[in-house]
């Protein structure tokens, strides 16, 4: 018995747990792994079926108004695994590449080129470059990303020659740049952009990096540039071979929407669309077994019998006046929630060592929900009160610098709280404990005379209740290091 498939007419999203149960006798899998089959499956929502169990998935896709074809898989052609070109050049008579693997170059003449995909791709960044970690070679990741940016801005300007005689390659008004200018590395992973040419009979599918630069054009006098300038090449002679997701690139705006997570995932796209162009030109391969639906695939589902029974009329449920007045307050109180809900990030340091501390709080309307509080790290190299005194102490600190993110935006923003631990007199005596370490710096007192004078002069500020009686010692401390060692001596 032949096999069969059912190809999506439509770049659509099938929901996995309507249809994994159902795919999965198919398979002969359990149901978890249906679903994950048909959330891998993109346009081939399925491949290699006996045709009774193909025409029924099909059936349940035409019942929930997606539409899909249901052809045999020898109708289909077999498409091979995509071969990457080394060398590109683009002659009158067609694309001929140099492939790996190959030693001659091959010409595929441009009448017989059937698809141009042309997609973004997440691939994951090298940890090593030949053997050296990344970490110990920045300076050459630092030169690969000006040659990156380099590309780009020529890259844009390339593209801005694209033809826009047709409406779907018009740019948006808010889009000031193409899509090449946005590839940049994302998640511990890199935006690759690729050009896939397939031939109309499916028997040569090659693909091309637009990163690379070994293409070479007849009207260039032979010179080897960028990969990127075939892509207006391409467009200028195959403007209907492009695929969807092809046009919608050229576009621009934001168009990591467009990207495809793996490089599996794009074949399987280009695949699809090769297949839906063959069904679209050639209807007769998925020939109707009964009267078609409008606007399905023709696997027009069993008629349903007529009911003997009698029709009366339909039951009206009553109205009920708590549900609405239920369902308002339930949303206005989840808006109330999202509105007050924040995420803070503070930091703060500690006055008389200057060691810095972040806490994590999740703030409802002001109110504290939940506090992660940090470590008290050191910033940088270790400060006077590390050198010179160098105890364990209480940190102290006079409130809070932090970063607000509402949930929905809302109230977002920069501050500063005043809630620290720090009293008035802890806040002066660690001022003038500061004033006092840079004496040894500047040369005005020994290490011996600052580290006895520290403690002495801590407590005697902190015992003065009187803002205007510390002031004095403030002033003697930024002042004048003799008189104030004379008097904590006293």
């Amino acid at each position: 018995m032949e096999p069969y498939s059912v190809i999506l007419k439509d770049d659509v999203a099938v929901d996995p747990r309507t249809y994994g149960a159902l795919l999965a006798p198919a398979l002969g899998v359990t149901v978890l792994e249906g679903r994950m089959a048909v959330r891998r499956s993109g346009g081939i929502f399925a491949e290699n079926l006996p045709e009774e169990e193909a025409r029924r998935l099909a059936q349940s896709l035409e019942a929930n108004r997606i539409s899909c074809w249901c052809a045999p898989s020898s109708a289909l052609p077999p498409l091979p695994a995509p071969r990457r070109a080394t060398r590109v050049e683009s002659t009158e008579e067609g694309l001929r590449c140099a492939l790996l693997g190959q030693a001659e170059p091959v010409t595929l003449p441009w009448d017989r080129i059937g698809c141009v995909s042309i997609g973004l791709v997440l691939l994951p960044e090298l940890e090593e470059i030949a053997g050296v970690r990344k970490k110990d070679v920045a300076a050459v990741l630092r030169r690969e990303q000006e040659q990156r940016d380099l590309v780009r801005d020529r890259l844009l300007s390339v593209l801005n020659q694209v033809d826009l005689s047709h409406q779907e390659n018009a740019p948006s008004a808010s889009a000031h740049h193409y899509f090449f200018d946005q590839l940049r590395r994302k998640e511990s992973k890199q935006l690759k952009a690729f050009a896939d040419v397939v031939s109309s009979d499916g028997a040569e599918w090659w693909r091309i990096p637009l990163e690379e630069s070994n293409y070479r054009d007849d009207a260039d006098r032979g010179l080897e540039v960028g990969n990127y300038t075939i892509v207006p090449v391409l467009y200028d002679r195959l403007k209907e071979a492009h695929t969807e997701r092809s046009r919608k690139l050229f576009q621009g705006g934001n168009v990591e929407r467009l990207a495809f997570d793996t490089m599996e995932e794009f074949n399987r796209y280009t695949r699809w669309w090769t297949w839906r162009e063959r069904l679209r030109l050639d209807p007769e391969l998925a020939l109707p077994t009964q009267v078609p639906s409008a606007g399905g695939n023709g696997q027009a589902p069993s008629p349903i019998a007529e009911s003997s029974r009698l029709r009366s009329a339909p039951y009206v449920r009553p109205g009920s006046k708590w549900r609405s007045g239920t369902l308002v307050g339930f949303l206005v109180l989840l808006v109330f929630l999202g509105v007050g809900f924040k995420f803070e990030n503070r930091g703060t340091d500690c006055l008389i060592c200057g060691r810095h501390r972040e806490d994590d709080v999740f703030r409802l309307w002001g109110v504290a929900l939940k506090e992660t509080r940090g470590d008290w790290k050191r910033p940088g190299p270790p400060s006077p009160y590390d050198v010179i005194v160098g105890q364990d102490h209480e940190h102290l600190f006079d409130g809070f610098g932090y970063h607000r993110k509402g949930l929905i935006g809302v109230g977002s923003g920069y501050g500063r709280s005043h809630d620290g631990n720090a009293s008035p007199e802890n806040a002066d005596a660690a001022e003038c404990a500061r004033w006092l370490f840079t004496w040894h710096t500047d040369g005005k007192a020994t290490f011996d005379e600052v580290r006895d004078a520290y403690p002495r002069l801590i407590r005697k500020v902190q015992s003065i209740p009187d803002a205007e009686g510390r002031k004095r010692w403030l002033e003697l401390a930024r002042e004048s290091p003799e008189k104030l060692l004379k008097e904590l001596s006293q």
